[in-house]
């Protein structure tokens, strides 16, 4: 497999991987691509396969569904049996499902070892769908092809004009880029972080940015990041190795400790350092609060405590104009009264239910949900106080006048406590011994109730 003669011009013949595994494999007699039954139990597994053996149960359940899409790639051992060379997880799964035997294209004995590591990556991609690899094995499936195309090419089996990384990328089902990016990561990454991208602790996109970093550098993240992967990314590897490029920055920001983050901006103040007028760092700088070159880091913390400021400002303002609200001086009443009581925190109270909805007393910030009058008084009734005499601070004896002890003076509107209600207050017009219902001018609509006590003074 030379050169092609078109026309007496000499032109190279396009590399054609599927023609090369036409030509090794064995044919029936009108010249198709023969597929033969072998019993599993005569293929040997080739130890030469660097594919993972995972999903094997998954792809045994789709071909008990669905059938085997592909045959196995196996070659003849010219002392008896097969070596297989594609198809490692397909004869497993086919194990498991306990069959005997397996479709096979089977190449010829004598099959040229260079051509058979073609064959391999390349029917391995077909099974997968066409591409699908990870890095991983795509950088070190690309150095072994390369090695064999170009064993190839210095023994004039094939002929391969232009780039050989798109010879590797058709073989893979790949694009160049991607080779490249393979190639990067399995030649640039320091043994450290190799081990880790074999251990899936770091992606693809990280372990090529890493492998765009020099050495030292790379040791340094992997000292820095050792057991903190999941804090690793692409984007924070590049900030690394931009900040690397200057000799006044530190590897990580001190102003994100205990959290991992890369010095940022530093390319904005290389000039001011080089000129002596900056220290590289923004973290203790004394002038990074008016200084527009700072880091995002710094800059967020003195966002952070401007507003802080603003917030304490705000809430002074809010507290002093609550002090000098009449819902304050309630407040300061009702915590009297209930010192009185030995209350003197929301866990005081006996019965739990006061315990949250009266937990606002005591509050340092009072601007949360303030308990209504009826929770006040069924609280002050349950600990045995006056409720008006608790929310006004005035002594019981100069406000409430028991009744018929005393008596209110003639048509005077009082506030009245009711027997046998209670907490139920009202205001009623006092007239000859009756109680009526005020702004009616009904004299006749006399109000039928039971009065313990009476006032004059009505709270504000």
């Amino acid at each position: 497999m030379g050169r092609r003669d078109y026309g007496g011009t000499v032109m190279a013949k396009k590399f054609n991987l599927a023609e090369l595994m036409g030509e090794a494999v064995s044919k029936s007699d009108t010249g198709e691509m023969r597929v033969e039954q072998i019993p599993l139990a005569e293929i040997e597994e080739n130890a030469a396969n660097t594919y993972t053996q995972t999903g094997i149960d998954d792809l045994a359940e789709s071909i008990k569904v669905i059938g085997l899409q592909q045959p196995l790639v196996v070659r003849r051992k010219t002392e008896g049996g097969y070596l297989l060379l594609a198809g490692h997880r397909r004869r497993n799964a086919l194990a498991l499902l306990d069959r005997k035997t397996a479709p096979c294209i089977v190449l010829d004995a004598d099959l040229d070892s260079s051509l058979q590591v073609l064959i391999l990556h390349w029917t391995n991609t077909m099974a997968r769908g066409g591409g699908g690899l990870t890095a991983e094995y795509t950088g070190q499936a690309a150095k072994e092809i390369e090695a064999a195309l170009k064993d190839l090419q210095a023994r004039g089996v094939v002929e391969l004009p232009g780039k050989l990384r798109s010879y590797v990328a058709e073989v893979l089902k790949t694009s160049e880029s991607q080779i490249a990016r393979a190639k990067a990561i399995n030649n640039g990454l320091t043994k450290a972080w190799q081990g880790d991208f074999k251990c899936h602790r770091i992606n693809d996109s990280a372990a090529y940015e890493l492998s765009q970093c020099d050495a030292d550098l790379q040791r340094e993240l992997h000292g820095a990041y050792k057991d903190r992967y999941w804090n690793l990314d692409s984007k924070k590897i590049r900030a690394h190795r931009k900040a690397a490029e200057f000799d006044f920055t530190p590897l990580t920001c001190p102003e994100a400790s205990p959290c991992i983050e890369p010095c940022t901006g530093a390319d904005k103040r290389a000039a001011w350092v080089k000129g002596g007028h900056c220290e590289g760092c923004c973290h203790e700088c004394s002038l990074a609060a008016n200084c527009d070159r700072v880091c995002g880091k710094v800059k967020q913390r003195i966002e952070r405590e401007k507003n802080k400021v603003k917030d304490n400002e705000e809430r002074e303002r809010r507290l002093a104009e609550f002090n000098a609200s009449p819902l304050a001086e309630a407040r300061r009443n009702i915590r009297f009264a209930l010192a009185c009581k030995d209350i003197r925190c929301a866990d005081d109270f006996e019965d739990k239910r006061f315990r949250w909805n009266m937990s606002w007393l005591w509050a340092s910030q009072p601007f949360g949900c303030v308990p209504d009058l009826a929770e006040l008084f069924e609280m002050a009734a349950s600990v045995g106080i006056d409720p008006f005499e608790m929310i006004a601070d005035h002594p019981a004896c100069s406000i409430w006048h028991k009744y018929t002890e005393e008596r209110p003076p003639e048509g005077a509107r009082v506030l009245c406590k009711l027997c046998g209600c209670s907490n139920r207050y009202g205001e009623y017009v006092y007239r000859d011994g009756k109680w009526f219902f005020p702004d009616l001018d009904d004299e006749a609509c006399e109000a039928n109730i039971l009065v313990s006590a009476w006032t004059e003074v009505f709270p504000e």
